[in-house]
This record gives C-alpha cells, sequence and structure tokens, in this order.
C-alpha cells in the first residue's frame, strides 16, 4: 500500500505533467493547421506547374474539409472509447503521411483524394486534444489551458504564411510537403510515446455511442452547438473574403493584403491566450462570450470601410482578436454541458456544426458578391452571426455541469 507521501509524490507529478501533454496538443494543433493552410501560398506555384485551373486549385481546400467534417463525430466517439493516444497518433500519423506523399502529385485527381485523406486525419485532432485538456486540467485551470491550445490555429495560419514559401524558396513545392508531412508524423510518433491518461479517465467500455443520449437530451449542448456555427460564420468568412477585397476593391497588392490578415492572425493568437487566464480569475465565460460576440459586429462593419492601410492593419488586429477572444470558452462549455466523460463525442459533434459555417458562409457571401457586384453587403451578412450568437447565448444556463 502507498504511503501518503508517495501518493503525494504521485500527485504532483501528475500535475507537473500535465504541461507536457498541453504542449504535445498544442503541437498536434499547430501542425495541423500549418499542414491545412500549406496549401494556399502555394497555388500561384503549383497550380501552373500542374496545370491546374483555379477552380481546381481552390477545391483543394474544399476536399481538406470534405474529410474533416466527415471526421469529427466517429472520432469524438473513438476518443471517449479508445483514449486519446491512439486517436491522436492514427490521425497525425495519417495526415503527416498524406501530407508528404503532396510532393509525388502531378495532377489534380491525385492532390485532391490526398488532401481528402489530410482532412480525415486532421478532424480527429480537436476532440483528442479537448479530450487531453479536459482529463488534466481542473475546471478552474482549463480557461488557461484551451486559451493555449486555441491559439495554436491562428498560429498556423500565421505560420504557414511564413513556412511555406520560406522553404520553397529553399527546396521547392515538393520540399515543402516533405517538410511539413515529415514534422506532422514525428509529432504522432512521440504521441504514442508520451501521451498518458489519468488513472480516473481510463477508456471505456459498453455503449460507444451512449454520449449522444447526453447530447441531445442538453439544450445547452444544442445551443452551443448554435453559438459556434454562428462565430466560425464569420471568423471564416473574413478568412476567405478579406484578402480579395483588399486587393479588387481597394487596389493594395497581394502581399498588402496578406499582412493585413496577418495583423488578423496576430489578434486571433493573443485573444484567447488573454482570455483564457482572465477566465480562469473572474469566472463569468458566458458574459465574456456575450462581450465578444457584441464587440465583433461594430468592429466588422467598420473594417469595410477602411481605406487606409494603416487603419486596415489596426483594424486587421482588432477584428481577429474580437473573433478569437470567444473561442477557448465555447469549448470549456462543452466539456462542462458534457463531462469528461464524453468530452471528445460532445466536441466531435458540435464542432461538426460549428464547421458546416465554414463550408456555407463562403459560398452565401460570394452569392452576395456576384449578384451586387459589390462588398458593401458582406459586412452585414457577417455579422449576422454574431448577432444571433448572442440571443442564443442569452438562453445558455452557466451554472448547468456534468461531473
Amino acid at each position: 500500500m502507498a504511503t501518503l507521501a508517495e501518493k503525494s509524490s504521485e500527485k504532483s507529478t501528475l500535475n507537473s505533467y500535465r504541461w507536457v501533454i498541453l504542449t504535445l496538443m498544442v503541437a498536434s494543433f499547430l501542425l495541423t493547421f500549418i499542414s491545412r493552410m500549406a496549401w494556399p501560398p502555394l497555388i500561384p506555384v503549383v497550380a501552373p506547374a500542374l496545370r491546374m485551373t483555379n477552380v481546381q486549385a481552390g477545391a483543394l481546400m474544399t476536399a481538406f474539409y470534405f474529410g474533416y467534417i466527415i471526421t469529427q463525430i466517429p472520432a469524438g466517439v473513438l476518443t471517449d472509447r479508445l483514449g486519446v493516444k491512439a486517436i491522436l497518433t492514427i490521425s497525425l500519423v495519417l495526415e503527416g503521411i498524406a501530407t508528404f506523399a503532396m510532393r509525388y502529385m502531378t495532377n489534380y485527381d491525385t492532390g485532391f483524394w490526398l488532401r481528402v485523406i489530410v482532412g480525415l486525419g486532421a478532424g480527429a485532432v480537436m476532440s483528442a486534444c479537448t479530450r487531453a485538456v479536459t482529463e488534466w486540467f481542473p475546471p478552474e485551470e482549463r480557461g488557461t489551458a484551451f486559451g493555449i491550445l486555441l491559439a495554436a490555429p491562428s498560429a498556423g495560419i500565421v505560420l504557414s504564411n511564413y513556412i511555406a514559401p520560406a522553404l520553397n524558396s529553399a527546396l521547392g513545392w515538393r520540399g515543402v510537403f516533405e517538410v511539413i508531412g515529415a514534422f506532422t508524423t514525428i509529432i504522432g510518433i512521440l504521441i504514442l510515446f508520451l501521451v498518458r491518461t489519468t488513472s480516473d479517465q481510463t477508456p471505456k467500455s459498453g455503449n460507444p455511442l451512449g454520449g449522444f443520449k447526453v447530447i441531445f437530451q442538453s439544450k445547452e449542448l444544442i445551443l452551443i452547438s448554435l453559438i459556434g456555427f454562428c462565430l466560425l460564420w464569420s471568423e471564416l468568412g473574413i478568412a476567405t473574403w478579406a484578402n480579395t477585397y483588399i486587393k479588387t476593391k481597394l487596389g493594395y497588392s497581394v502581399a498588402t493584403a496578406g499582412l493585413v490578415m496577418i495583423f488578423y492572425g496576430i489578434g486571433g493568437v493573443v485573444a484567447p491566450l488573454l482570455s483564457g487566464v482572465i477566465s480562469d480569475k473572474i469566472g463569468k465565460r458566458k458574459s465574456i462570450l456575450i462581450f465578444a460576440y457584441a464587440a465583433q459586429i461594430p468592429a466588422t462593419i467598420i473594417f469595410g470601410y477602411m481605406h487606409s492601410i494603416g487603419l486596415l492593419y489596426l483594424m486587421g488586429f482588432l477584428v481577429g482578436f474580437l473573433s478569437y477572444l470567444a473561442n477557448p470558452h465555447l469549448s470549456i462549455l462543452v466539456t462542462q454541458f458534457a463531462g469528461k466523460e464524453w468530452a471528445a463525442t460532445a466536441t466531435g459533434t458540435t464542432n461538426f456544426v460549428w464547421q458546416l459555417a465554414s463550408m456555407l458562409g463562403p459560398i452565401v457571401l460570394g452569392w452576395s458578391i456576384d449578384a451586387t457586384g459589390s462588398f458593401s453587403s458582406v459586412w452585414y451578412i457577417l455579422s449576422a452571426g454574431p448577432l444571433l450568437g448572442i440571443f442564443l447565448l442569452m438562453a445558455i444556463n452557466e451554472k448547468v455541469r456534468r461531473v
């Protein structure tokens, strides 16, 4: 029988190891976004080399999201059943190998199906990382942990715009896929050897679909699914069309438009880090969400009326900051309403709904631009998402908690 001192020592070791777990989760998330977003900077190089049309080049991003979305729910269920280590290792190794294999593509068809496979691997990362954070961090520290984790997507977007061009200059476009694919695979292998499961969260047996009963009987989880959709409606709409607006309507260069979006990405890195820490200090995650949604509305509309490049840089940062201010708290509330037992299933299910906005929003906005011949309505359509989200947030009972 372990002595009190031995138990205390074991608990201290586990408390320290949670930061190793978080570091691995951040690395997983970061490389997933670099793998995802390395393609857009390479389009001007690869598309002419492989004789792809612009429609085909854009379809390779759609191919990723096709694989990404259909993996969300099954990956969440399997993570709750089999544990983080198994699912995340398989996911990252699959994603890494498929990314590496893109160096061999010689035509659009090969590239399309490889990007689908990359998306299939990436689709499991969100639910697995969420489950790991929920297991290893107590509720009073989850704001900080999720803030750090959810800074990784924005960091991945920013870094991919530096890494891909630099590697392309040094190694050619095929070398870009080799390096990113190799690093993603290595992280997957490290997950296999370094990720542990806390003693009270061993993989479960029994009905693997039991989590859906919890989800569909929870008013709060259904509302959070819709609230997250409203947020991504705005986030992905801006990320998709802001570059085009700055270049075609304001007359700035591609590089200048890209720099505005880098400021947007930096805001997206800073915001979750800051808001996560603050929420751990003061609680009131629902109030922070309402503030973030409300402040995003005027900021988005004002961004659409800016013409000075200096103001575009400033507003780009501010819109990114306010958009991503909300991200940690949505994930925290999902785990709070679902509990540790079904954290991954709930995350996969809600993220499936959220990511539908990634597919539908840009199409609706594109239709608006084609129909009106201008961007004047875009900023109001984008702002409709956070506005609806505020009304849905009013119906959330933040005190609901499932252990």
